[in-house]
């Protein structure tokens, strides 16, 4: 990811703000190709898998492979009820990690030299042989642990096909 946009994000996810509502994510990736995105409707996906906990989508959509939080994700991260004794500066965090959430980690498909399920995880590697994705944590869990093989296999056979034309 972009160095700029890395750091952005690490700081806005890193924030008490952030931990108050229950989510915590990191994300790592040493490939330049690896950029935010928009949020996209999953119905809009050539195809779609979501992680076994049902917190992120793995979609094939316009060119690229996008990652995102499921809208399930995002919706418990709205604050039920505004607390009165949240200060300006917690509230402009929160709006800030909300607007960064509300993104999506998109990769090239014609960047990708290997899709797969390997030792127990989703693997993503790049043109230059090395991983996409080091780390992709949400509230603890491995994200690239928690596809089911069948999922990743059935995306991996789309995205040959999507390849090919």
């Amino acid at each position: 990811m972009k160095t700029l946009a890395s750091l952005a994000l690490l700081l806005l996810l890193s924030t008490p703000a952030a931990a108050k509502d229950g989510i915590s994510i990191s994300l790592s990736s040493n490939d330049s190709r690896t950029d935010l995105g928009p949020r996209h409707d999953v119905r809009d996906a050539r195809m779609a898998i979501s992680t076994k906990d049902g917190s992120v989508v793995l979609m094939l959509i316009d060119g690229v492979v996008a990652m995102q939080l499921t809208d399930a994700t995002l919706d418990s991260m709205e604050p039920k009820t505004k607390k009165k004794d949240t200060s300006f500066f917690e509230e402009l965090v929160l709006a800030g990690v909300q607007l960064a959430v509300g993104k999506s980690v998109e990769y090239p498909v014609a960047s990708i030299r290997t899709f797969d399920y390997y030792n127990g995880a989703l693997r993503v590697i790049g043109a230059d042989g090395k991983p996409v994705f080091t780390e992709i944590k949400v509230n603890g869990t491995d994200v690239l642990r928690d596809f089911s093989r069948q999922d990743v296999t059935r995306f991996a056979n789309a995205l040959r096909a999507a390849k090919r034309q």
